[in-house]
């Protein structure tokens, strides 16, 4: 026996024991990741070579709502990390922060705390109105100025990728002067309204306008907020509020959890240590860290985006807002901050001060996992300063070249052309998605598209996730309800194979759709976790599944054959996190809230509409109400009752069949076929309308007597005869042959059509009436049903 190569293939010759073996040759490159420390996809290996990996992933900084950008990072990562975990096998440590103290976090604190200060004791609106016209020359200003430093930056850069992110940043800064104007103008509208009736203030203030006028005020009054309460309860509303949202959406928390605000002591013994090895100075109380002294070290700065190096438009709001001339170098940025009034501190070897952004995280990363890690991750939006710095740091605390191993960075989402942002105003909460979208949805939107590329929130794209979420439903109604045919309640599906077991070809061609499914999943999640390729995969699969059963109709379908492809769609759905079924069972799995042993608690609500139901039905016979009326409450009761209750139930002409579906998308579904219907409708009214105006149209012209028809005309004719029919043209002149020829002809038809309407309105004298009636109904019913 011998080993060739690295070990993996093997080959045995000659014989042992009497026997010969060999070992299968099998090709395959394993899990390859794109790293953005190379840029490109490499095999991925854990730092000891064994199934434990360390993962560090950037938290929220919780100082607003979380957005369905922030979606995109957690639910992108989970559905990663479940993959790493459900799939391949590995341990995975994962550990998240909270930043709960930062720029971003203080201004927003203070700025809310001077604006609700403001409201109570503001006593006259025009002073309101001075203050926030004010308030906005003065952010229209700043924003210019803002566009002015982006632009003359733009103009001296010479590298492709610096020039193709400033431009980028530009079309941001842009953005938001467009929507300063907007507010304005909303504004201006507001205070020359009538602000007599409701809340003058609440009008004044709404939308965009508040927070141009907290940010006037924090200028002129945030050095007064000295209770440090007030940042401290801020950022516990929205911690609280943002894991609220992950466990909405079914994201996995973390195994360890991080805040900044527990970690001072930590990261004031890290900073030192940089210090120590020479790679930060302090200055004014302020501790920043020396990039010269970085790279001359040996070391490299800027691994991840080294375009952005130096680049003040491409750095952070939170650097670039920190003014000071106290930098050796302008790439230099600050480990610890001192603390201005208005700003919460804690003590330090250089005096009062906060951590700055970037250390946090490499001090907490480094105190849970060490001096190297396996993964890191964030948003595309992080890599620099942020991750870029957090390496600098650590490999200067640390000693080290290469801190983290992997990092990876999910692709920004973006709406109407730009990345979802707090500060563009241009976000769609998680909340609010929710309301609108299934958490399940949400998360296929993230599956169906790569992990690592930009993402364009839209309709559409929803629209072909919640596609594909119904033809992953679609099959599993199919599967279950054959299942259930076949093995009546009470039976095993052992004991429901009755028939002849024995494959022909059809069920050969199925196996080898599912053999080949199972290859191409493996495939592509091999190949830098192509979740998309592994779910069409599926698809495909289920797809022959159907076409199985076509050509199977009446025959001998192999239950065990079908239930096996069921159970591994649902598997890999379950690693996605798209399935929460339980074992042994087949589909999306049951809402938690059925996942229960109180059998009155689970079955007390479908008991009380199925009581509820059958009240009904005998009140109906007992009274005699007509057939009709009985059908209507059966389908009430599946429309709504059902649906309510997340039983999907649907007519067949074997008998009703049902399966239980989230009630979030069984009611979407039925609100949108209530609104198709109601938009047939609609133009069904509106339909029938039109062609009674025309009716009425055509009635009052043959209601006017004949010989008034050509008199009226007088732009046409200037004579007529006895009979009304023109001799002569508006000039004067005698009418040609041909067109005394046309009159006569268009006289006859008049004089039909006006002796057909008289003798119907002898008949029914209120004609004309009866149908303005009918339009004016038609009209009003319309109304009503027209969206407003």
């Amino acid at each position: 026996m011998h080993l060739v190569g690295n070990g993996l293939e093997m080959a045995v010759e000659g014989k042992m024991q009497g026997r010969t073996w060999t070992l299968p040759n099998v090709e395959g490159k394993g899990l390859c990741v794109n790293n953005s420390l190379c840029g490109s996809k490499v095999p991925f290996r854990s730092s000891d070579g064994s199934r434990h990996v360390s993962w560090y992933i950037c938290g929220p900084t919780v100082y607003d709502a979380s957005h369905i950008g922030h979606a995109r990072n957690y639910l992108t990562f989970d559905i990663i990390r479940r993959i790493l975990e459900g799939y391949f096998g590995y341990h995975v440590h994962y550990v998240m922060n909270v930043t709960d103290v930062d720029d971003k976090i203080i201004n927003r604190a203070r700025r809310n705390h001077l604006l609700e200060r403001y409201v109570k004791n503001v006593t006259k609106i025009h002073t309101v109105i001075e203050d926030v016209s004010l308030a906005f020359e003065e952010e229209t200003r700043k924003q210019q100025k803002k566009i002015i430093m982006t632009e003359t930056e733009l103009e001296k850069v010479s590298s492709s990728r610096q020039k193709e992110e400033l431009d980028d940043k530009l079309r941001q800064e842009n953005l938001k002067l467009h929507k300063l104007k907007q507010a304005r103008e909303v504004f201006e509208k507001l205070k020359d309204e009538d602000l007599s009736t409701g809340n003058p203030l609440e009008i004044l203030l709404s939308g965009d306008v508040a927070d141009v006028l907290a940010s006037q005020l924090d200028a002129k009054e945030g050095a007064t907020v000295t209770d440090h309460e007030i940042f401290r309860a801020h950022a516990a509303r929205y911690e609280n509020d943002f894991f609220e949202d992950m466990e909405n959406l079914g994201v996995k928390p973390p195994d360890v959890l991080t805040r900044v605000t527990e970690y001072i002591d930590a990261i004031k013994e890290y900073v030192q240590r940089i210090i120590e090895h020479k790679c930060a100075y302090a200055a004014n109380g302020s501790v920043y860290f020396d990039t010269k002294a970085f790279l001359d070290s040996g070391h490299e700065y800027g691994k991840l985006n080294p375009w952005a190096v130096g680049s003040l438009g491409l750095s952070s709001e939170s650097e670039s807002n920190f003014d000071t001339k106290e930098k050796k170098n302008t790439c230099d940025f600050a480990l610890w901050k001192a603390s201005k009034p208005g700003e919460p501190f804690w003590d330090s070897p250089w005096g009062h001060g906060r951590p700055g952004w970037h250390i946090e995280c490499s001090a907490m990363a480094s105190d849970m996992i060490g001096e190297k890690i396996d993964i890191h991750s964030g948003g595309n939006d992080l890599m620099f300063p942020h991750h870029d710095n957090e390496l600098a740091q650590a490999e200067a605390y640390h000693g080290c070249f290469q801190w983290v191993n992997y990092f990876w960075h999910s692709g920004h989402l973006s709406i109407d052309g730009l990345k979802m942002s707090k500060s563009l105003k241009n976000f769609i909460t998680i909340k609010d998605a929710l309301k609108k979208y299934s958490s399940r949805q949400l998360r296929l939107l993230f599956v169906i598209q790569a992990w690592d590329k930009p993402v364009h929130f839209s309709e559409a794209v929803m629209n072909e996730a919640i596609g594909k979420e119904k033809q992953l439903l679609n099959f599993f109604k199919i599967v279950k309800n054959s299942l259930k045919k076949a093995c009546p309640e009470g039976d095993s599906l052992v004991q429901g194979l009755h028939n002849n077991q024995r494959f022909d070809n059809e069920d050969f061609k199925l196996q080898r759709s599912f053999k080949e499914a199972q290859s191409q999943v493996q495939q592509r999640l091999e190949d830098n976790f192509d979740t998309a390729g592994a779910l069409l995969a599926l698809l495909n699969l289920i797809s022959a599944v159907h076409l199985y059963f076509e050509k199977m109709v009446g025959g001998n379908v192999k239950l065990l054959l079908v239930r096996k492809v069921a159970e591994y769609v649902t598997k890999i759905l379950q690693v996605f996190g798209l399935s929460n079924a339980s074992e042994n069972e087949i589909g999306f799995g049951s809402d938690s809230s059925t996942k229960t042993d109180n059998a009155e608690n689970v079955l007390g609500p479908y008991l009380d509409a199925i009581s509820s139901f059958r009240d009904q039905i005998r009140a109906a016979a007992k009274a005699g109400v007509p057939k009709e009326s009985i059908l209507q409450l059966a389908d009430d009761f599946r429309d709504r009752t059902c649906v309510d209750l997340g039983v999907r139930l649907e007519d067949t002409q074997g008998g009703s069949i049902w399966e239980l579906v989230d009630p979030n998308i069984l009611r979407s579904e039925r609100d949108d076929k209530l609104q198709k219907a109601a938009e047939a409708n609609l133009k069904k009214l509106e339909s029938h309308r039109d062609r009674k105006m025309k009716d009425l149209e055509k009635l009052e012209a043959a209601a006017l007597a004949p010989k008034e028809y050509f008199i009226e005309q007088i732009d046409k004719y200037s004579a007529f005869d006895d009979r009304g029919l023109p001799t002569h043209s508006a000039d004067g002149k005698d009418l040609s042959n041909k067109a005394k020829r046309d009159v006569e002809k268009l006289m006859k038809k008049k004089e039909d059509e006006h002796k057909k309407f008289t003798e119907r309105l002898n008949s029914n004298p209120a004609l004309l009436q009866n149908l303005r009636n009918e339009i004016a109904e038609l009209t009003s019913q319309i109304t009503q049903l027209r969206p407003t």
